[in-house]
């Protein structure tokens, strides 16, 4: 690493480092405590002193530049335009000491990967399948609404009770929309360099892959990285799906192709 490179890693950390809890921004809202940080933004939960509810803050990050603000500004829009129970509210955006902030409702409850990983929650084939369907609906309804979401992760969504959200719209492009080329990764490279259904469905299948191996015992296989088709023990519809959704056979062109096949294998174990 050259001094240089050392000395951008230094300056960056530091414009990013996270505000202290207790601090105020623009005279309303006071941060509990610090979420995390992403590619892109910081993100808190705040107190409102007018409403006194708790918020989410997300704070363009200082150290992306302009790359920062416009994702965040897009990400205002996107939210703008979204009104369904499962997709969190924006509630504000402004401009303060030269920083774009937005802010939206906070969504309580656990994310996917919190039950997965720190629960120890396990789901089978059939479970995780029941809660993808749900998923589904919001997806579906951002795709109507003529937007990708790009980054449905297990991180992204949120069981509150019964309740599913579908979080952190920073990634979202409009349908067909050219994506940047630093936002994309190899695998995004792979599916084609515009905002399209086959992004989101691509990663819903990697989701349910991830709620799969979850009760996966490593045990049973000797070797290593032999793969989800050999070492998952899955109903033939399921891999037909998996198949389709990882773009192995051909692809679901939309949400409602996956969704007819969906509610098919749900069907047929309901009529078992």
């Amino acid at each position: 690493m050259s001094l240089f490179e050392y000395l951008k890693g230094v300056y960056e950390a530091w414009i990013d480092y996270p505000k202290r809890e207790g601090t105020l921004i623009a005279n309303k809202y006071r941060i509990l405590r610090f979420l995390g940080v992403g590619s892109y933004g910081l993100t808190y939960i705040c107190l409102d002193m007018d409403s006194g509810q708790e918020v989410v803050l997300k704070q363009a990050k200082p150290s992306k530049g302009t790359v920062s603000r416009e994702l965040l500004h897009r990400e205002i829009d996107v939210l703008g335009r979204l009104r369904h129970p499962s997709i969190q509210k924006l509630l504000a955006s402004f401009e303060y000491q030269n920083r774009l902030y937005m802010v939206t409702e906070h969504v309580k409850g656990q994310t996917v990967e919190d039950l997965i990983f720190e629960r120890g929650a396990v789901f089978s084939e059939k479970e995780a399948l029941c809660f993808v369907r749900r998923l589904m609906e919001i997806v579906s309804y951002v795709h109507e609404q003529g937007f990708v979401h790009l980054d449905i992760r297990i991180p992204n969504v949120i069981m509150d009770g019964d309740q599913i959200h579908l979080i952190d719209f920073g990634l979202a492009y409009r349908l067909g929309e050219p994506i940047r080329r630093e936002l994309r990764s190899d695998e995004e490279t792979m599916l084609g360099r515009t905002a399209e259904p086959s992004n989101d469905l691509f990663a819903v299948g990697h989701f349910i892959l991830f709620m799969i191996y979850s009760g996966y015992d490593s045990s049973t296989f000797e070797s290593e990285h032999l793969g989800w088709m050999d070492e998952l023990t899955l109903s033939p519809m399921t891999r037909h799906m998996l198949r389709k959704l990882l773009q192995i056979d051909p692809p679901y062109l939309n949400t409602q192709q996956f969704i007819r096949d969906l509610d098919q294998w749900l069907n047929r174990c309901e009529n078992k």
